[in-house]
């Protein structure tokens, strides 16, 4: 399976452009924000299946 990217880059043309925190109301996932988590879309090209996965996001490291 290839991961496809974040799961609210694909609601509409400008969501990739959007804010994280504010995009993240909309993902599903109540206090996604708050507990640090991204729905990331993984898609299979040999049977074309597609699942969504939650991925605890990484902190930034200066």
């Amino acid at each position: 399976m290839y991961d496809q990217g974040r799961l609210i880059d694909f609601f509409d043309d400008y969501s990739p452009y959007m804010e994280d925190e504010g995009m993240k109301l909309y993902d599903g996932i109540p206090d996604s924000g708050k507990h640090h988590l991204c729905i990331h879309l993984f898609h299979c090209p040999v049977c074309d299946y597609d699942t969504q996965i939650t991925i605890k996001e990484q902190k930034e490291r200066n």
